[in-house]
């Protein structure tokens, strides 16, 4: 069983929810919640396939909330949903559970800010390809 702590400064209503999810899986236990300098989760995962597609979900949420855009548009929130069914999700996939294998804990926002680079990009490309549409006046 391989002990795990999730961080966060600024979501600490999605790590709870993260939290609950992950606490009525099957072989997914918490340990402790701390609230020293943010909200941190400690897990004992004895399913780490499990672990990591929970946590990712939630790691592209989180991504989907960092980009202003996205947080003010139902609608483009919706799109990027359709993203969770490409190669991308799989190769984000494979870099969490490389992650998560070589370490014991993991910071939300640094994660998203730094290894999720791919996705993010993806994300600007979506915004960008519906602004090119708009300006030539084709139906979105």
């Amino acid at each position: 069983m391989k002990r795990f702590t999730l961080y966060s400064a600024k979501y600490e209503n999605a790590l709870r929810n993260f939290a609950e999810k992950a606490a009525a899986a099957d072989n997914i236990y918490i340990n402790r919640i701390c609230h020293k300098r943010g909200y941190a989760v400690n897990f004992a995962v004895a399913d780490r396939e499990a672990f990591c597609e929970l946590l990712l979900a939630l790691l592209f949420d989180i991504a989907e909330s960092e980009n202003p855009v996205y947080r003010k548009s139902e609608k483009l929130r919706e799109m990027a949903k359709n993203l969770r069914q490409t190669q991308l999700y799989g190769r984000e996939l494979r870099r969490l559970r490389q992650f998560i294998a070589g370490s014991k804990c993991l910071h939300i926002e640094g994660y998203v800010t730094f290894r999720m680079g791919e996705f993010r990009e993806k994300l600007d490309m979506m915004i960008y390809t519906l602004i090119k549409k708009i300006k030539f006046g084709n139906e979105v």
